[in-house]
């Protein structure tokens, strides 16, 4: 199953070692799964931490620390 190996290789940065490419296809494709999720998840939880730190900013100048952070 190419798909969820290169969906795989793409969440690792490298290529899975040898005992993720043992697993039978299904569970290639399963733990892609797993890892797209928990790389979503991740996301999320690091864009609320950033809004939830922002708001202890006081406003007129929040978009200049914005800017700053973000670039």
């Amino acid at each position: 199953m190419a798909d969820a190996d290169d969906r795989l290789r793409a969440a690792l940065r490298a290529d899975p070692p040898p005992a993720v490419q043992a697993l039978d296809d299904s569970d290639r494709a399963a733990l892609a799964d797993l890892l797209d999720d928990a790389r979503r998840r991740q996301a999320k939880s690091l864009q609320d931490s950033f809004e939830a730190s922002l708001k202890h900013v006081p406003f007129p100048v929040r978009g200049i620390v914005k800017k700053v952070l973000l670039g």
